[in-house]
């Protein structure tokens, strides 16, 4: 089959069922292409054009405006043309990332038709056996105690977990051992809001929601120096990230060469790495550098011009 929609809350392990389509349909990173569904007429280009690398290539569409937030998008009907006449070398994957999609929407009716739709979700055990994994591979020690109440607190969502851990290791780099007190300190309870949203909602401009979340950080005990120290370093990731697949290295290569060890986390953020600029993430890592050197010196109040940043005034 040459169409799927997968959708699901938890952008973790949707791209880990996307990895597995890759996988199955033996297709290299080279030829993957990730596009908004607003880009209808270069979906269709890249889906009729042949790849440079193989014979295949899986064009992967983020669908989540249109079947899930149900705003229209210009030119859909072309699309929805080029199910019946489409070309048996491109594999296209819609994404929504939301819980529901519109199942009365005709592209919808076209994929369960001609190709299939998933809705993607993860056991507890599953959650559980991320989060161990992640905590060893990185030569940390957390107790089933303390790892029972950690899941009980972020929530049960991949990159919560994974930044919510970054956040944990980071705080405890001397003993690399992670308690149930770390945890109560830390670990903003039950909030899909994490550190790695923050930095999508400032990448995106969408200020309303970057506020709300800082201001969430703050009152769980948060300092602006911790948040500018966990903020540049996700930054960082991204643009080292989106410098070496642009290089050509794929997911292992990253991996390897960055020390990341979980290969799922390398595969989130070459899809999030797409729609940001290097230009921008230099700018936003030079602003936050410049602004914590400012706070360290005393010649700026942490709070107020963190809150500044986020809402890109001038500091």
């Amino acid at each position: 089959m040459n169409f799927y929609l997968l959708y699901g809350d938890d952008k973790g392990v949707l791209n880990k069922e996307l990895d597995e389509i890759k996988n199955n349909l033996d297709i290299l990173d080279n030829d993957i292409i990730y596009y908004d569904i607003t880009n209808v007429k270069d979906i269709l280009d890249e889906a009729l054009t042949m790849s440079m690398f193989s014979s295949k290539k899986l064009i992967v569409v983020d669908a989540t405006i249109y079947l899930s937030e149900k705003k229209e998008v210009l030119d859909i009907k072309l699309l929805e043309d080029y199910f019946n006449n489409f070309n048996e070398d491109s594999y296209l994957v819609f994404i929504s990332y939301s819980g529901s999609v519109d199942n009365r929407k005709k592209l919808v009716k076209l994929i369960n038709e001609k190709g299939k739709v998933k809705k993607i979700e993860a056991s507890d055990d599953y959650f559980s056996s991320y989060a161990l994994d992640y905590i060893s591979s990185n030569g940390y020690k957390m107790d089933k105690s303390a790892l029972s109440f950690f899941l009980n607190e972020c929530g049960k969502n991949i990159n919560n977990i994974t930044n919510e851990l970054d956040k944990l290791m980071l705080y405890k780099i001397d003993d690399k051992i992670i308690t149930h007190d770390d945890i109560s300190l830390l670990v903003i309870k039950n909030s899909e809001d994490s550190i790695y949203d923050l930095v999508n909602a400032i990448l995106k401009g969408d200020t309303q929601k970057s506020i709300n979340l800082y201001n969430d950080f703050i009152l769980n005990g948060m300092d602006p120096s911790q948040i500018i120290v966990i903020l540049s370093s996700q930054i960082r990731l991204l643009f080292q990230v989106k410098r070496l697949y642009s290089q050509g290295k794929n997911r292992e290569d990253i991996a390897r060469i960055l020390d990341i060890k979980n290969i799922y986390r390398v595969k989130y953020l070459i899809n999030d790495s797409y729609y940001h600029s290097e230009k921008t993430l230099l700018k936003y890592l030079y602003k936050l550098a410049e602004l914590d050197k400012s706070i360290k010196l005393g010649m700026k109040e942490g709070n107020v011009f963190l809150e500044l940043f986020i809402l890109e005034k001038d500091m």
